[in-house]
């Protein structure tokens, strides 16, 4: 037998074959409880095992000839770094090693240890024109900024007639690639190169084309800013009365989250804001969907704790901005007595003396917000940039009111440390959220105008607001005049707001969708819109 390894071994070699290169491969992957996945890949066989790592060589040797149909005992062997046999008793880990090789049906095999691999890719099957189509990856010992990408499409049905069609991470599906079958191939250095599942052929939806058809180019030298409340998942799965049945009105292959997510990332990537910041987000949307299919935005999410785990995620572009500070907080936090902000914790002292119900029911709900100061790339300057999502119950809007002045007096404080430590006297300011306030609340009022003295009420608690509850920074709408921004079977109003201090200039705004769309459904979602709000994008000129 020895005789006969020798003559397999040497004649091997004198073909010239060099295992290192050799495509013929076995991988070991080494596994919890002392076990090894042992991967055979060559042309002709492939067998994936799972064995005890204290197994014996000639043990697996015996398996692999049975799975192969190998018919002598010369036909598959291991040897050493020389050439040599290893001994039939040798431990599967210690003869698995790189410095030994495989004999298998006269062919080298290279046996790699916990080497970088792509294990799969998998690329959803969503393939409609003006989606993005993303992928899953499976990695071992490599990290994603590792991996090359390539999308490919054809049209024919030749294996030869795949084209690439992009080397980004995700794929926007074009007009173009109608009627192509799509796929992934990715790969990475001293990993092999691996192609994800077919999906297609893409086509065309009306709805989806509607959605879409709403974007306008943006103007040269300006900010895109888009506001959007996605309407978490959380709601739509609700057992609780009444959300349970309130949108019992959309088609329920449009309430699930695979017909939704997509085309809400399809809807922020057609408008390309520069500046994005979305309500109603959860932790499993953000990291799923946002963030894979939007890889050209540095992003932050806070959620509520709670019943409902859903809260604020805030965008800006890479290419475009530098974060200096980003901070995230229930807005209540602000009145407490440790609060940095004594005029807030001085009027929750005032509040508690004089309106004690009312300030309960203000001190206890976690409204989430988020701050951050951006610096733009290009000229230098600095933006503060506020996002939350304020208490929806309308008959309690004296409850938004304390929140959102809570956040204009931190974004106050957040300025005059912006101008003290980067000496920078022109710092702009953008609010953007869902305020779930109409024009005739007390926050429409503090926030348009500065106090709430215009309102017809002359109740005790209105005077106190008059007179302590005023608005440290100048703002001016920046929305235009949207016909709607939350639009339901039970409820249409304009409640989402972008807001940017008087001394900044507003371009142009996004046009609401036709009334012609909207009303297709008694609400939204629907077919068309993925969320009950419609988002709001406003292109503002910042100082160059």
């Amino acid at each position: 037998i020895n005789a006969e390894y020798g003559y397999i071994t040497n004649n091997l070699r004198s073909a010239g074959i060099n295992f290192f290169y050799s495509m013929n491969r076995i991988v070991i992957r080494t596994i919890p409880k002392d076990k090894l996945h042992v991967i055979v890949q060559l042309p002709s066989f492939s067998k994936r095992f799972e064995r005890a790592a204290c197994e014996s060589i000639e043990a697996f040797i015996k398996r692999l000839r049975k799975a192969s149909n190998a018919t002598s005992k010369a036909q598959i062997f291991v040897t050493d770094h020389s050439g040599l046999p290893i001994h039939e008793s040798t431990k599967l880990s210690d003869a698995l090693v790189p410095s030994n090789r495989l004999v298998f049906k006269e062919q080298y095999c290279s046996i790699l240890v916990n080497p970088p691999m792509i294990d799969e890719v998998k690329v959803k099957d969503t393939p409609c024109v003006g989606l993005v189509l993303h992928s899953e990856i499976f990695l071992s010992n490599l990290l994603e900024t590792e991996i090359s990408y390539c999308w490919e499409a054809k049209n024919g049905t030749s294996d030869f007639d795949w084209t690439t069609v992009s080397t980004d991470n995700v794929l926007q599906l074009r007009r173009g690639l109608e009627g192509h079958l799509i796929r992934l191939s990715c790969s990475a250095d001293g990993a092999e190169t691996v192609k994800s599942n077919v999906v297609g052929p893409v086509k065309s939806d009306e709805n989806t084309n509607k959605l879409l058809s709403r974007s306008i180019p943006m103007e040269s030298g300006c900010t895109r800013i888009m506001s959007y409340n996605i309407l978490a998942d959380v709601f739509m799965r609700s057992k609780t009365t009444p959300i349970k049945y309130y949108y019992n009105y959309c088609p329920s292959e449009c309430q699930a989250r695979e017909y939704r997510e997509p085309r809400i990332v399809a809807e922020v990537t057609s408008h390309n804001p520069h500046i994005l910041c979305m309500q109603e987000v959860e932790d499993r949307t953000y990291r799923d969907s946002l963030i894979p299919m939007m890889p050209s935005y540095e992003s932050h999410i806070t959620v509520i704790k709670g019943r409902f785990k859903a809260g604020c995620a805030l965008f800006f572009k890479k290419d475009a901005f530098d974060e200096l500070l980003y901070e995230s907080f229930p807005l209540p936090e602000l009145y407490l007595p440790s609060s940095t902000e004594t005029n807030l914790s001085n009027l929750a002292s005032k509040m508690e003396n004089l309106f004690p119900e009312v300030w309960k029911d203000i001190s206890v709900r976690p409204v989430m917000t988020q701050i951050s100061v951006l610096k733009n790339k290009q000229t230098g300057k600095l933006v503060i940039i506020g996002n939350t999502h304020l208490f929806w119950n309308p008959a309690y809007h004296i409850i938004a009111l304390f929140h959102i002045h809570a956040l204009c007096t931190k974004i106050r404080s957040v300025r005059l440390w912006c101008e003290e430590k980067f000496g920078e006297e022109d710092v702009r300011v953008i609010l953007c959220g869902d305020l779930n306030s109409g024009s005739k609340s007390y926050v429409h009022a503090y926030l348009t105008q500065g106090t709430v003295e215009e309102l017809e009420d002359g109740s005790e608690l209105r005077e106190f607001l008059t007179s302590h509850v005023t608005n440290p920074l100048k703002l001016q709408l920046a929305r235009g005049e949207p016909n709607y921004t939350n639009y339901t079977e039970k409820f249409k109003d304009v409640i989402d707001y972008i807001l940017c201090d008087s001394k900044t200039k507003v371009g142009q705004v996004t046009p609401s969708p036709p009334l012609s769309d909207l009303e297709k459904c008694a609400g939204c979602p629907s077919p068309i819109f993925p969320s009950d709000h419609l988002p709001i994008i406003s292109d503002i000129i910042l100082p160059s």
